[in-house]
């Protein structure tokens, strides 16, 4: 499979659709927040979604997901930040 990892980044991004389809939490739109790209342009996510579970063999870890309004590709449903991967031994 494929995946990318940013290794300057800390967040983990989901697609919008990914994000009201698996239904894992509460979608919020409240915060404001900007992601500067390595090419120096400005993204804008649709929402967050905090706290969400994710279970690694016998540990669980909260993971905040910023969800963000891109095209869908079911290769690489997500993309997860250096400190989670770094804990997965993926980097």
């Amino acid at each position: 499979g494929r995946a990318l990892c940013d290794l300057g980044s800390s967040i983990s991004l989901m697609p919008l659709s990914f994000g009201k389809k698996w239904k894992i939490g509460k979608l919020d739109t409240t915060d404001t927040l900007e992601i500067v790209l390595a090419d120096q342009s400005i993204l804008c996510p649709s929402a967050i979604i905090k706290d969400v579970l994710v279970e690694i063999k016998d540990l669980v870890f909260p993971v905040d997901f910023v969800i963000i309004d891109i095209e869908e590709d079911a290769d690489v449903p997500i993309i997860l930040g250096r400190p989670f991967l770094a804990t997965r031994r993926a980097v």
